[in-house]
């Protein structure tokens, strides 16, 4: 079974108690993040797919987790 078709299905199962505590609308959200956009190890593959260089990982793994 498909990753993304089991996580609607449990979604589907958590979606009451999320909407109750008031995080669906911020679990939907992030959910559908990393559905369009993978994971992070997703991403630090295709920045080191660019141009075969370690420093592009660092400098994305930096971007994502510095404070703006």
């Amino acid at each position: 079974m498909p990753a993304k078709t089991l996580i609607e299905r449990f979604l589907s199962c958590v979606r009451p108690a999320l909407e109750e505590q008031g995080d669906w609308e911020e679990v939907s959200s992030l959910l559908a993040a990393t559905l369009a956009g993978g994971n992070g190890a997703n991403r630090q593959r295709r920045a080191f797919a660019r141009r075969q260089r370690l420093k592009d990982v660092v400098d994305l793994l930096i971007a994502e987790t510095s404070a703006e």
